[in-house]
């Protein structure tokens, strides 16, 4: 019973291990796209990476980017067109 229990504690923390890096993993970059490339023109197996899919991935991020950048502009704009006026004198308040 004793050995059963130590056996699936361990492999609770594999698996708990596994998770962690999982992300890391299915994470499609150019470098890995490169890497997928080549072991497929040597070995003639590769991975589920390639150049669209991380092309996609970039242009998402950039997508985002820019996404998170305008959406923080508009949510300092009213701030920003009060130090406007009070630089005028003409006070909103």
């Amino acid at each position: 019973m004793l050995k059963q229990l130590t056996v699936l504690i361990g492999c609770v923390f594999t698996l708990a291990a596994h998770a962690d890096l999982k992300p890391d993993v299915l994470e499609c970059d150019a470098k890995r796209a490169t890497r997928n490339a080549a072991m497929q023109a040597t070995v003639g197996v590769s991975g589920g990476c390639d150049m669209g899919k991380a092309s996609d991935n970039a242009r998402d991020d950039v997508r985002d980017n820019v996404n998170d950048h305008v959406d923080d502009a508009k949510d300092n704009l009213p701030d920003l067109e009060r130090e406007h006026d009070r630089a005028r004198g003409r006070d909103r308040d």
